[in-house]
């Protein structure tokens, strides 16, 4: 425990310094652009510069720790990253800003890939979950903190050097990591086996130059033909990955993107909603800053007070998203991209309304919900992700989750750029730039809400509820749900009637999985467990006998392999010499079932000849004590035969 402590304060500084120099340019591009007597599309690359070198090179730099580990890697790469910082803060013009910036994209990508990866040998159990929710958090957090940092730092304007301390805060902070890193962090062996990719980091990168180059420069140069040219050559080179990835995996290489992870469905509709969320994200973000500091000239300490409320809101609900998990499962990302997407619409909606006269606080209201919502869709996003990936592909199926989001990063600032200053045209008063921003952003909204559906759509991950609110339908309504299907012949709650069945089935397989092994407990288990939760499945099940009797009934194929687990389970027994192996199990199985249903089943005849209820406490203490007799009875009759 000794060391162990320090791990992830020291992983946490390296990867919130990552995160936040996505984010913190933003707030100083009017001072960039002034100082460096640069134009809006340059200054758009100082932003994207940093974003494409980093998402183009994560997964190599998660390669690269594997082959020279992962302690080496991140102490590289926080030095690397801290030296760029110290360049990009003397920058003397544009063109060696953006060199400063990749050189910057290029430290993070070596030494954020490495930071799970500690995670996961530094922790297990519950510390690890807890690492984790913090670790997202912190991801969310310094997002929205660049804003916040940056117009701080602008309004002091330290030694009158302007925008400069934007990048030079971080110099100091990543030689005291470093150091700390070398110190604390523990060591781990070189994995030689492991080979880099080089063609598939190659392509990658120039897919997102292609990409992105244009997208970040073509307005401001009048689209000339080599844009457009780049813009097309995207088609074929990114084919040309694809294919080469493919050829990596068949002669049993080890590719950059294993392909074969897409045919995971969990993790085939994640990468698309996260990259959904990074565009939305990063474009509100860069058009907020430009409109509020070119469109209103708020001063960078005015415009930061302007995120003050979203701030407050995203690291209230990052924090509390990993709690929200167990509870709502993946639907915690849903219910935050719907709150974001309608805090966005009133964001765009008081924004156009106010004009000029937009006030500090007159955004507080929807920049609170918009931050809220977006923490429940940041936090949890990557562990929901990778929750249905198996643990022998987590490594690889987390470094394409996070590319996917920093493409997303990239080609939010391009698009929402582009599209922004189209919007405003040449106007230069603020009016244009208000009207512009409320247009744009309902497309950020419907980004969120595309998201929300997607996410709907997810497979149910293991140990995650399917639907937060079928979990908790009380008894009655699951009664009135299946007695609606079966009296509609299955014309009316098709799909709540398969959500109800997954939840039984869920459960009654849970139970066969940890039914204790003495014949008496196991029979009193599955009795105390149907009484407490089965009642309205065991009305069904007596009204469903008299619709079909021994015909075949709806979703017989779904609902078969739950009591073949049960027969398998009194199998096991008979193997372990618990039972009779001349039983038969599936016979076995009907008179534990019999047993166990048959007050519920039969309440009248209970009362009849018992003169107590099922469900009064007195016959449930005798029933167990009798279930538990006749199985210990049964147990003992085979270990005497």
């Amino acid at each position: 425990m000794g060391r162990s402590r320090f791990v992830l304060p020291i992983v946490l500084v390296g990867t919130f310094m990552a995160i936040l120099d996505v984010a913190i340019v933003n707030v100083a591009i009017p001072s960039i652009r002034s100082g460096l007597n640069a134009g809006f599309g340059a200054v758009e690359l100082v932003v994207s510069a940093y974003t494409i070198a980093y998402a183009s090179l994560l997964v190599t730099g998660g390669r690269l720790g594997d082959i020279l580990g992962r302690k080496r890697m991140f102490v590289l790469g926080l030095l690397v990253f801290t030296a760029a910082s110290a360049l990009c803060g003397a920058a003397p013009d544009i063109a060696v800003l953006v060199v400063a910036r990749v050189l910057q994209g290029v430290g993070g990508a070596m030494l954020y890939p490495q930071v799970l990866a500690i995670i996961q040998t530094t922790y297990q159990g519950e510390a690890r979950g807890r690492a984790l929710g913090v670790f997202g958090a912190v991801i969310g957090i310094a997002a929205i903190a660049g804003q916040l940092i940056g117009g701080a730092l602008l309004a002091l304007d330290l030694f009158g050097w302007t925008w400069r301390p934007v990048f030079l805060v971080n110099v100091p902070v990543g030689i005291l990591a470093a150091v700390a890193a070398l110190i604390w962090l523990p060591d781990d062996r070189e994995e030689t086996r492991t080979r880099l990719d080089l063609g598939g980091a190659a392509l990658v990168t120039a897919l997102l130059l292609l990409l992105s180059v244009p997208l970040l420069l073509g307005r401001d140069q009048g689209w000339p033909l080599w844009l457009v040219l780049m813009l097309v050559a995207a088609l074929p080179v990114g084919w040309a990955f694809l294919r080469w990835e493919r050829a990596v995996a068949a002669r049993g290489g080890q590719p950059l993107v294993r392909l074969a992870l897409f045919r995971n469905r969990g993790f085939a509709s994640g990468v698309p909603i996260a990259v959904l969320f990074q565009v939305s994200y990063a474009g509100f973000l860069f058009v907020l800053a430009v409109f509020l500091q070119t469109g209103l000239d708020f001063s960078p300490m005015k415009s930061a007070m302007v995120y003050t409320p979203s701030a407050i809101g995203f690291f209230c609900t990052s924090l509390l998203a990993p709690r929200l998990v167990p509870l709502l499962g993946r639907h915690v990302l849903a219910v935050g991209y719907v709150l974001a997407a309608i805090g966005l619409l009133g964001t765009a909606a008081t924004a156009a309304a106010a004009g000029t006269s937009l006030s500090v606080w007159a955004l507080a209201p929807t920049m609170l919900l918009t931050g809220a919502g977006q923490g429940l869709g940041m936090s949890p996003l990557v562990g929901t992700i990778l929750s249905g990936v198996p643990p022998k592909d987590a490594g690889g199926a987390s470094g394409v989750v996070t590319t996917s989001m920093q493409t997303g990063n990239v080609l939010g600032v391009a698009l929402f750029g582009l599209l922004f200053f189209t919007l405003v045209g040449s106007a230069a008063h603020g009016t244009a730039y208000a009207t512009a921003f409320g247009e744009l952003m309902p497309l950020s909204a419907v980004l969120l809400l595309v998201a929300a559906f997607l996410v709907y759509r997810m497979p149910q991950a293991a140990g995650q509820p399917a639907n937060a609110l079928i979990e908790r339908l009380p008894g009655w309504a699951g009664g009135f749900a299946w007695s609606m299907f079966l009296a509609t012949g299955g014309r009316v709650g098709e799909s709540l009637f398969n959500e109800l069945l997954s939840r039984v089935r869920g459960e009654r397989l849970d139970r066969a999985d940890h039914a204790p092994d003495p014949l008496g407990e196991f029979l009193s288990f599955h009795y105390r467990h149907q009484e407490e939760a089965d009642a309205a499945w065991l009305a069904y099940l007596q009204r469903e006998a008299l619709a079909y009797g021994d015909r075949p009934i709806p979703h017989e194929g779904e609902r078969t392999p739950v009591i073949q687990a049960q027969v398998a389970e009194i199998a096991r027994r008979q193997a372990e010499g618990r039972l009779d192996p001349e039983l038969d199990p599936a016979l076995f199985r009907l008179m534990c079932f019999g047993l166990a249903s048959y007050p519920t089943l039969l309440p009248q005849v209970t009362r009849m000849a018992t003169g107590l209820s099922p469900h009064d406490p007195e016959f449930v203490t005798r029933w167990e004590e009798f279930l538990s007799r006749i199985g210990a009875r049964l147990e003992s009759v085979h270990e005497r035969g």
